[in-house]
């Protein structure tokens, strides 16, 4: 199968191509989308867990944007346990405690057979503080795009964050007429 959508799509004489998306990086697969003025195509290609397995699949999936009831993307952050952050913290206050004594001098380390100069210290002290900041404050990150269509059909990614898909959803998502 061609990279470009456009080839392998079939177009009415009425249907315009809005826009296409070309290699959004997708946790675990490629994802291309072609937006028509009727019709939302998803190109997938990667690995998808069947029955316990990694399976390699590739697949096309096309959704009339008149039939799309529901269609929400949101991002979803999950931070490192509790115990690892407070981990984080106390490497943070130690890295702190380690420059603040140098520079008052009340701290002197010594190794023997090495020269250990003032700025070994603080880069240290400066080293540590920052692996208690990474274990504080880090967030694994993912992009979800859930559509529902018609009465049972669910498409679901997860993409990485990143600003081109973020705007590619925004556009998406202002072509569909949601009907009530």
């Amino acid at each position: 199968m061609k990279r470009k959508l456009i080839q392998n799509v079939n177009l009415e004489p009425s249907e315009n191509v809005l826009r296409e998306y070309r290699n959004m990086p997708a946790k675990g697969m490629d994802v291309s989308m072609l937006v028509t003025n009727h019709r939302l195509i998803i190109y997938t290609y990667g690995r998808v867990p069947v029955k316990g397995r990694l399976v390699k699949r590739q697949a096309i999936n096309e959704i009339d944007l008149k039939s799309i009831h529901k269609y929400e993307f949101f991002y979803e952050a999950i931070y490192f346990k509790l115990i690892t952050r407070f981990f984080g913290l106390l490497l943070f206050f130690g890295g702190a405690f380690i420059i603040a004594a140098t520079y008052i001098g009340a701290l002197t380390i010594t190794i023997p057979g090495f020269d250990l100069m003032w700025y070994h210290v603080y880069l240290a002290g400066g080293l540590i503080s920052l692996f208690g900041l990474y274990f504080m404050f880090h967030a694994n990150k993912t992009l979800y795009l859930k559509i529902k269509s018609s009465f049972t059909e669910v498409t679901a990614l997860e993409l990485v964050p990143t600003k081109g898909n973020e705007e590619a959803l925004k556009f998406i998502a202002g072509r569909i007429r949601i009907r009530s």
